[in-house]
């Protein structure tokens, strides 16, 4: 066996080893020309889970979704305290610009002077034991439609006690719809 088949051999048994869960590096034998070593195998440790707050609640949204200029976002609340909470009616919502400023839009409860694709389930009390979630849609449209004002873009969503970044394009409308709290799927 040449020395290059050796290495070969090594570096396979090294691959497989490394595949095995077997910790720690595996050095390959001496080369006239080089040395290698084989890569330490990484494990991904898993993520931490989240902390609750001092409010007891969390606020997390997922990625806007778009098409055709509206885009439709959903805003989850987490009880992840142990006291039994609501919510009621509509969310009290503000967007920040960059600098932090309040941007002087319109809120349109039921988000119907956007569209009527989206569902609005009405003003009602969501009771949110502990562990349980409440959501409500975020709904706009990025038109511009003239010169007269310039095109609002909102970078922080202001909830209750709860900042959460996004990019809220809103172009010229300055209209942020939102739907009523509704209850989150059970987890």
């Amino acid at each position: 066996m040449t020395v290059m088949s050796a290495v070969r051999a090594f570096s396979l048994l090294a691959l497989c080893l490394a595949g095995c869960g077997v910790d720690g590096p595996v050095a390959a034998p001496a080369s006239p020309h080089h040395a290698t070593t084989a890569p330490r195998p990484t494990l991904s440790s898993p993520s931490p889970s989240l902390s609750c707050p001092g409010s007891g609640t969390s606020l997390t949204a997922e990625e806007p979704n778009a098409a055709m200029g509206l885009r439709v976002q959903t805003v989850t609340l987490t009880n992840c305290g142990d006291k039994v909470r609501s919510v009621h009616g509509y969310p009290r919502v503000r967007l920040l610009d960059e600098a932090g400023e309040p941007l002087d839009i319109e809120i349109d409860r039921g988000a119907r002077q956007i569209t009527t694709a989206v569902r609005d389930p009405g003003s009602r009390t969501v009771t949110l034991r502990p562990g349980r979630s409440a959501r409500f849609a975020l709904v706009w449209r990025n038109t511009y439609g003239g010169t007269n004002h310039p095109p609002a873009l909102g970078t922080t969503l202001v909830v209750g006690g709860h900042r959460i970044p996004g990019h809220f394009d809103l172009g010229s409308t300055g209209l942020l719809g939102i739907t009523a709290w509704g209850p989150a799927s059970s987890p």
